[in-house]
């Protein structure tokens, strides 16, 4: 990504935008190592101010970490993302999404216990 990006990108899409469509492209592809990187690529350039973007890029690298099998990295990134932002629909979805995979790829596992345990207590209550 260091090559010079064409005009219309800089006008719409910043680095960290850039980064975020790369870690979608790459896990939609199954190749979670290079998802993880452009995802973290991303939160490094991502501005403060924006708590979702930040919300769904971690969820993603969540999903990442779980796809190389990370399980208790991928729980700890999880439960990284504040609570409030979890009311959106698009993360909330991520996180069920989440669950469903750490549910198949690790069901009996610590990590997966003290995800449950964060979900029932945390993402439960959020309106």
């Amino acid at each position: 990504m260091d090559e010079p990006r064409p005009l219309w990108m800089r006008a719409f899409f910043d680095r960290a935008e850039l980064h975020s469509l790369a870690t979608a492209a790459h896990l939609s592809a199954r190749d979670f190592a290079t998802a993880e990187a452009h995802a973290h690529r991303s939160l490094a350039a991502l501005r403060p101010s924006l708590t979702r973007s930040r919300a769904i890029t971690t969820a993603r690298l969540a999903s990442a970490q779980l796809g190389q099998g990370d399980v208790s990295p991928a729980v700890q990134t999880a439960m990284a993302i504040p609570v409030e932002s979890t009311g959106h629909p698009r993360v909330a979805g991520m996180l069920t999404a989440f669950n469903r995979a750490l549910n198949e790829v690790a069901p009996h596992s610590a990590p997966a216990r003290t995800w449950a345990t964060y979900a029932d207590d945390q993402l439960r209550r959020t309106p």
